[in-house]
């Protein structure tokens, strides 16, 4: 029975609201779903093995997965190099108001843009000493470090982690439905309808230019004990602190960014260029899952070398590399697991049940603001943007099977995951203030980013 399929998202989105984590939550689900189609315990784990293994076969999956392994590799020997702390010398003498301040925080998003973590440790090495200095605003700091991280990172279209994970969703989906097209031009064209992240950048903008008063309008209490200790801020600052046991270096920062920039435009150029005259429309046409991962694989490995000739070690290096590609596994394990509960669902009738029944009930007009707000709620709830948009994107494809626009449908999931991300423990606990004055001070501004995006998501929705 079709209805059967509803069970295994069911029981993945209870227990991830239930426990917060979400690995266990999938590899739940998926046993569930497979005992509800072979009826017997041997029967169901052998057709968890099939699942992954044919997750794992897929060309573009195990391109996709290397791509975050080599991701994580050079974002950690990034660090180790000490290239952070070379470029806040550079900078510290020119950051002299609190305005200088929030304008650096943008402009160091031009060579932090490819991982959340990784701008929020590195803009906040730079900056949040100044923080006194300049007299600014701690509350202020937080919130615009908060939304240069994800916010803006999930609207760039190369080079960055996000960029992986949510094309291989999106293009794990689109095979499993047999819906023609390429994964990355979808992600491409799906950007500008993220309304969230946009007025979310848009509000942080005005605070940064115009000086809007911040901090003095809060929502709720202030508490520090809604499962986030001060051990787990203090434990997730430091598993991102950068080693600084070599000479401050801007270049160790700059130089590596640039590589990895570069070369995946370029290998993306070179892989769609057959198909398309103009660069653009070889970008949009590329072998993606190839291209960030030789680009990724070519950043590494010149890093590397760039780092050895100048004296660090390449013990030092390996040892980064491979502490770099173990901290990225649970992100891999996340799609896995996502892309076997898809595949599964799918083969149980998943998308019909939700294409004929389910959305029938919801009117065509207020479906795309129905999966944003269905989406905001789960990655407020679960504080993850990754599960979110894991356990809501095959929904989203569902929708856009009733004839609704795929990039309108993918932008809600890429808006609704992004909620969880609009206040962050690591922000805070760089800008030196709590995570509960960080949270009760920006959630104003939040409510009104996530009012706009229901409001366009209707507006657009009415006249599709």
């Amino acid at each position: 029975m079709a209805a059967a399929s509803l069970i295994p998202p069911l029981v993945a989105v209870v227990l991830t609201l239930m426990t917060k984590n979400l690995v266990p939550s999938l590899l739940i689900a998926l046993v569930t779903g497979t005992l509800l189609e072979t009826r017997s315990l041997m029967g169901a784990l052998v057709l968890v093995g099939d699942k992954v293994a044919s997750v794992l076969a897929s060309r573009d999956s195990a391109y996709t997965l290397g791509f975050l392994v080599l991701f994580g590799s050079l974002a950690d020997i990034i660090q180790m190099a000490g290239g952070i702390a070379g470029f806040a010398a550079t900078v510290e003498k020119w950051v002299t108001s609190e305005k200088r301040v929030l304008g650096t925080a943008w402009l160091m998003s031009l060579i932090t843009f490819f991982d959340s973590s990784f701008h929020i440790i590195a803009v906040g090495t730079v900056l949040g000493p100044l923080l006194e200095k300049v007299k600014a605003s701690k509350e202020k700091f937080a919130f615009v470090l908060t939304m240069t991280s994800l916010q803006l990172i999930v609207l760039v279209p190369v080079a960055t982690a996000y960029l992986g994970y949510m094309t291989g969703l999106v293009g794990t989906n689109m095979r499993l439905r047999s819906i023609a097209g390429v994964p990355y031009a979808v992600f491409l064209r799906s950007i500008p309808f993220n309304f969230f992240s946009l007025a979310m950048l848009l509000i942080a903008a005005a605070v940064s230019a115009f000086g809007l008063r911040f901090g003095t309008i809060s929502l709720g209490k202030v508490k520090e004990g809604e499962g986030l200790t001060p051990e787990h801020i203090e434990k997730e600052a430091s598993s991102e602190k950068p080693v600084e046991e070599y000479p401050k270096n801007a270049w160790n920062l700059i130089v590596p960014v640039g590589l990895l920039l570069s070369s995946t435009l370029t290998f993306l150029w070179l892989t769609g260029r057959a198909t398309s005259a103009t660069v653009l429309g070889a970008f949009a046409t590329a072998r993606f899952s190839e291209s960030i991962f030789a680009g990724a694989l070519f950043a590494l490995l010149t890093t590397g070398v760039f780092y050895v000739k100048q004296g660090i070690s390449l013990a030092e290096v390996e040892a980064h590399v491979v502490s770099g590609g173990e901290k990225v596994f649970s992100l891999v394990m996340i799609l896995v697991l996502s892309w076997s509960l898809t595949d599964l669902t799918q083969q149980m009738g998943f998308d019909n049940l939700v294409g004929a029944s389910i959305l029938g009930f919801v009117p065509r007009a207020v479906t795309p603001a129905t999966v944003f707000l269905v989406s905001a709620a789960i990655s407020y709830t679960l504080g993850s943007s990754w599960a979110t948009w894991a356990l809501m994107m095959p929904v989203a494809i569902a929708a856009a099977q009733s004839g609704l626009p795929l990039p309108v449908m993918v932008g809600t999931v890429w808006a609704g995951g992004s909620v969880a991300d609009a206040a962050s423990p690591l922000a805070a606990q760089t800008a030196g203030i709590s995570y509960g004055r960080h949270l009760v001070t920006s959630l104003p501004f939040v409510l009104v980013g996530i009012g706009l995006a229901a409001a366009s998501y209707l507006i657009l929705g009415l006249a599709l």
